[in-house]
């Protein structure tokens, strides 16, 4: 049977290496001080990883980017990134967030226009606004409005939880242009940092996951021209859904990156750490829940292989990346758990990586649809008998 197992390049290996290399030596020494500053910028770590085309790698080479399709690959650097920090890692690729949209419903002169500076050394930070104040995982039911007028549109409205919010040059917004209609009505615009009308909250303060900064945008009777609509009237909500299949296995791909530090820090920790005349692996409590982490992890990393082989295949995975995002970021927060413990007192100090980790992980079982949302979606696919 075709599409049974895995094997990975030369190419893609090397790929992996490159990224674990920038973690380590870029991400990992700078990770607890982005943390403790909370919503500081890291605008000079992207222009390293520009350098380095680890910012552009997913985008077109006609654009001047990496060139590279395949997801399973854009997986594996994403796992790399992570183990250095997961909110530094998104920060460095959400370039790529931001590309999809326009990748999937711009045209020509819009995708050379919006994709080919995100190529260069200097790359601008980018951003998607999609999530309202009364609309998260109800995303059909946004009520920011796009009104037509002579030469474009005029955008009203409120997102909340913008990754780059406040920092980017560049904002894909996801507006009603038929109030009432959800779905049906939900178009992609484009607007700037500096167009009038537009305004932005303070930096939010969060749990975990500061390396990248968050904030509410306010869009106040904003004008559009025609050449910053991404598609037709009606088609975002179906690019959208496109670029949740997509992110959602990209991001169970930074689940494992993050469970995969947890778990290798603990381990090594369980090995040095002796009490009662032997190292703490060796008693059953913790080397049982070490087991435990150590199989998860393996389990999410399939999954989400499987998903990203399938979407490199073309086909709808959906279920497969609501599985894979479930799975590998409640495996996640259960790897940051069992390292926290498994180093007792010292794993609730900050003087350790682990308790940072723990709160990162938090936000993977939120972000891009919660797992009720995910549970909810694979349980749709039960009803309609598709597994």
């Amino acid at each position: 049977m075709s599409g049974i197992g895995f094997s990975v390049s030369d190419e893609q290996r090397d790929l992996a290496a490159l990224a674990h290399e920038f973690a380590e030596k870029e991400l990992r020494p700078i990770a607890r001080a982005v943390d403790e500053a909370d919503v500081e910028p890291q605008i000079e770590v992207v222009h390293k990883a520009a350098a380095l085309g680890l910012t552009s790698y997913m985008l077109p080479e006609a654009y001047g980017g990496g060139g590279i399709e395949s997801l399973v690959t854009d997986c594996l650097i994403v796992e790399e990134l992570s183990w250095g920090d997961g909110g530094l890692g998104a920060l460095v690729t959400s370039g790529g967030f931001f590309a999809d949209p326009i990748l999937e419903l711009g045209s020509d002169e819009q995708k050379a226009r919006l994709l080919g500076p995100l190529c260069g050394e200097r790359p601008p930070l980018t951003a998607l606004a999609t999530t309202e104040p009364d609309h998260g995982s109800d995303a059909a039911g946004m009520t920011t409005l796009a009104t037509r007028v002579e030469g474009g549109y005029r955008l009203r409205g409120q997102k909340t939880w913008v990754s780059n919010g406040g920092i980017a040059e560049h904002y894909i917004v996801f507006a009603q242009t038929v109030p009432g209609s959800r779905s049906r009505g939900i178009t992609a615009f484009v607007i700037g940092l500096g167009d009038e009308g537009v305004a932005f909250g303070e930096p939010m303060r969060k749990l975990g996951d500061r390396g990248i900064v968050n904030a509410e945008l306010f869009l106040d009777d904003v004008f559009v021209p025609d050449a910053n609509r991404i598609g037709e009237e009606g088609q975002g909500f179906v690019g959208l859904m496109r670029t949740f299949d997509k992110s959602r296995i990209v991001l169970a791909s930074g689940c494992v990156g993050i469970a995969r530090a947890a778990y290798e820090y603990a381990a090594q920790y369980a090995r040095e750490r002796v009490q009662f005349g032997k190292p703490i692996v060796e008693h059953q409590a913790v080397g049982f829940r070490l087991a435990d982490v150590a199989m998860r992890i393996d389990a999410a990393r399939l999954l989400t292989w499987r998903a990203a082989e399938a979407f490199d295949r073309g086909e709808n995975v959906t279920t497969h990346a609501s599985m894979a995002k479930l799975y590998a970021s409640e495996a996640c927060m259960f790897a940051t758990w069992a390292a926290v413990q498994t180093l007792g007192g010292w794993g609730y100090s900050r003087e350790y990586p682990v308790e940072k980790w723990f709160r990162d992980a938090k936000l993977e079982e939120i972000w891009e649809g919660s797992s009720d949302i995910q549970r909810l979606i694979i349980s749709r696919a039960i009803a309609r008998g598709e597994l």
